[in-house]
């Protein structure tokens, strides 16, 4: 049985995330679907600097 080709490859995704660091844009996670659809979650930094009142007591 032969394998089937990746939908994306490591070189890829790394060019992706390396464009995400390079334009200041932090990455909180990614998804690759089984289709090769790549889905890069960022962080909000003004949500990350707020305090969060659970944190009060």
């Amino acid at each position: 049985m032969s394998q089937r080709r990746a939908p994306i490859t490591q070189a890829e995704l790394t060019r992706y995330l390396k464009a995400y660091r390079d334009a200041g844009i932090p990455v909180a996670r990614t998804e690759i679907g089984r289709d090769g659809k790549v889905v890069i979650y960022t962080t909000d930094t003004a949500t990350d600097d707020a305090k969060n009142p659970w944190d009060a007591v």
